[in-house]
Order: structure tokens, then C-alpha cells, then sequence
């Protein structure tokens, strides 16, 4: 693991953005975060709807509502992985590597 000190004081320049010295790999980091914090989302609203329909009492209107509420998450999850293979169409279909975005050759070849 890259234990690395960003020192935010610094000042940013045009090869040292807070660490990163490409962006390849910032948009890379920043799509993974997304998708981590979208499965976290997922999964909380998983549990919620849950407990919900568990501590309804067979109220038809809260069962409605957490019923609603796994749908969503399901939906949503749903989602994130249409736009996970999505980026992973777009970048093998343009053949571009994000890890050699800021070499010469770029889309290989």
C-alpha cells in the first residue's frame, strides 16, 4: 500500500496535481472511488428496505415503502454496472489505456 504525504500547502503545478503527475491515473482513481461509494449506497439501502419490511408489522403502506425502497437500490445498482461496462466498452473500443495516457503513444498501436 502507498502510504504517500500529499502536502495540500504546496502549491500545484503543471506536473505535480496533489500527487498525481498524469491524469490517467486520477481519472481512474476517481471512477473506482465512485463505484465504491455507489456499491456502499447500494448495500445501505439494502439493509434499510430490509429492516423496513421486517419492522412493518404488515402495514401494507410501509411494506409498500421498503419494498419501493429495494427496488430502487436494485435499479440503482443496476445502473452502476450498465456505466462500469460502459467505460469499459468506451476505452477498449477507442483502445485507450489510462495507464499510458501521458506516454508518447497514448492509444498504443
Amino acid at each position: 500500500m502507498n502510504n504517500q504525504v500529499v502536502d495540500i500547502g504546496k502549491e500545484v503545478t503543471k506536473d505535480n496535481f496533489f500527487g498525481y503527475t498524469c491524469v490517467g491515473p486520477l481519472i481512474s482513481n476517481a471512477i473506482s472511488v465512485a463505484f465504491i461509494v455507489a456499491a456502499i449506497a447500494t448495500f445501505v439501502y439494502l439493509v434499510i428496505g430490509g429492516i423496513e419490511w421486517l419492522t412493518s408489522g404488515g402495514d401494507k403502506t410501509n411494506i409498500e415503502k421498503a419494498r419501493n425502497r429495494i427496488t430502487a437500490a436494485l435499479i440503482g445498482l443496476a445502473i452502476v454496472a450498465a456505466s462500469y461496462a460502459i467505460y469499459i466498452l468506451v476505452l477498449d473500443f477507442f483502445g485507450i489505456d489510462l495507464s499510458a495516457l501521458c506516454t508518447d503513444n497514448p492509444v498504443g498501436g
